[in-house]
């Protein structure tokens, strides 16, 4: 019999997106009415205006219709008093965010020169890794000359957090911090001394909420100061990617970089040649006009393979200018990309290479998600949250025992994203008794495979679609 036990129960299984702890456990759910098969609930956010309140009410309203003889669930939203967000988190301290934070890896784009390009590297680099399901972030740590905003074209100010700050999301979800967020005009000068700087970057690490990323890439200013001696220092850094360009100036200063990095021993795990080249848009030539490429001696001196070679292009220059790094497309990238995800000294786990590519099915799902959505009055629903935190609801829309529509919506990864899209193409046009045949080999084969470390996402698509046929079948 349905009663407002039952229904807490199922509010222990609703975590915060943020913060992964249960709505219970955070003290969020402050009142349950239960009248027949109707539900009122309250739900109180950490924090007020939460951008993430509409996941929250979806994935409480979710919870909760998945219950038997639910007819009706109405949902409150109010905020939390500053006495309470304290006496659940504390007081308000440098680093509270770090620990709810987990970072698979941290990698540092260096060069001891300016003007080389290490921001649009960052950038590039960072947007490949997002189109191909990695969860990315990047920390801009060129504290008085920062370029990553306007490259994506992003402008504070950003959002407090329960426990922090929570970064700027760029168009493809990299998740971005930067100095200029935090200023209240973004022509203002930081005029600091190296310390402030320093302390800056490790405030940069420890107060935003970056959440579950597998990659932190972390922009750093030219030359062997403050800025980059801190970040090596203090930061768990996993490797170095450093930026050159082909003229022996800047060659013999990037050296310089390398040194610095041995010296600490923080590993080079790799070299970028910028502006190396430059294609007659005309004749298709090569034109090197910064003179012959000393890539090569960079990349012996660092001990660390050449991992592409970027040419001069114009239309380069003009999408940063319009904040649109984004929609850079130059045919290096996909090698760039490639080449970084097998480095062995950074692979997330220590895996074989190759291991974390997606099929291009899988691909062309994350970058266009179909079958995306709810349904309004759905016949049926399902609700689960993965072991990893992630979660997914899939709704359907039933004729007799045929699922004529199926739709799903997550707040999971770019691999959940694909399988939620691929399982709910699978499921129409079934019988109840055929999509609950479903298994999760069946959807990883459907998606020409998936990275081991993902195998998990169509689990938890699979184990979704399976309750919301069984939520078909109490429903009858």
């Amino acid at each position: 019999m349905l009663n407002k036990d039952k229904v807490i129960e199922a509010l222990e299984r609703v975590n915060d997106p943020e913060l992964h702890r249960s709505l219970t456990d955070l003290k969020m759910v402050r009142d349950v009415q239960v009248r027949g098969g109707k539900v009122e609930v309250t739900i109180a956010l950490t924090v007020p205006n939460c951008p993430l309140k509409s996941q929250i009410e979806a994935d409480v309203r979710a919870a909760i219709t998945a219950l038997p003889d639910i007819k009706q669930v109405s949902v409150k939203l109010i905020s939390m008093t500053d006495e309470e967000r304290k006496a659940i988190f504390g007081e308000s301290k440098e680093g509270a965010a770090a620990p709810y934070n987990h970072i698979q890896r941290v990698v540092a784009v260096m060069s001891g020169k300016g003007g080389v390009g290490k921001s649009l590297v960052t950038g590039l680099l960072a947007t490949a890794l997002a189109r191909a399901g990695y969860q990315v972030g990047i920390l801009d740590a060129d504290i008085t000359g920062p370029s990553i905003p306007m490259l994506f074209g992003l402008h504070g100010p950003v959002e407090p957090g329960p426990v922090g700050i929570r970064p700027m999301q760029s168009g493809a979800g990299v998740k971005i911090i930067s100095m200029n967020f935090l200023l209240e005009s973004e022509d203002r000068p930081v005029i600091w001394r190296g310390p402030l700087i320093g302390r800056a970057i490790t405030q940069l690490w420890g107060d935003v909420m970056w959440g579950d990323l597998d990659y932190l890439l972390v922009d750093l200013p030219p030359g062997t100061s403050d800025a980059s001696l801190t970040t090596m220092q203090s930061l768990p850094v996993n490797g170095i990617v450093m930026v050159t360009t082909p003229q022996s100036l800047a060659s013999m200063i990037v050296r310089k970089a390398v040194h610095m990095a041995q010296a600490l021993n923080t590993p080079i795990v790799g070299v970028v040649e910028n502006m190396a080249y430059f294609v007659c848009p005309d004749t298709g030539k090569q034109h090197f006009i910064f003179g012959p490429s000393h890539a090569g001696e960079v990349a012996q001196t660092a001990g660390a393979p050449l991992l592409a070679q970027l040419p001069i292009d114009s239309r380069v220059a003009s999408l940063c200018d319009a904040g649109k790094v984004e929609d850079v497309a130059l045919e290096e990238i996909p090698a760039l990309l490639e080449a970084f995800i097998t480095i062995p000294a950074i692979h997330v786990g220590g895996q074989k290479a190759g291991n974390r590519s997606f099929s291009a099915k899988a691909s062309q799902l994350i970058e266009n998600p179909e079958n995306m959505g709810s349904l309004e009055n759905p016949d049926a629903r399902g609700f689960v949250r993965g072991k990893c935190g992630d979660s997914m609801q899939i709704d359907l829309r039933l004729t007799g025992d045929i699922i004529q529509e199926a739709r799903f919506t997550t707040d999971g990864c770019g691999a959940t994203i694909a399988c939620g899209g691929m399982i709910a193409r699978l499921a129409q046009a079934k019988t109840l008794a055929e999509a609950q045949r479903i298994t999760s080999e069946d959807l990883i084969t459907a998606l020409n495979g998936l990275p081991e470390d993902h195998e998990h996402c169509a689990e938890l698509a699979v184990n979704t679609l399976r309750q919301a046929i069984q939520n078909a079948a109490d429903n009858e």
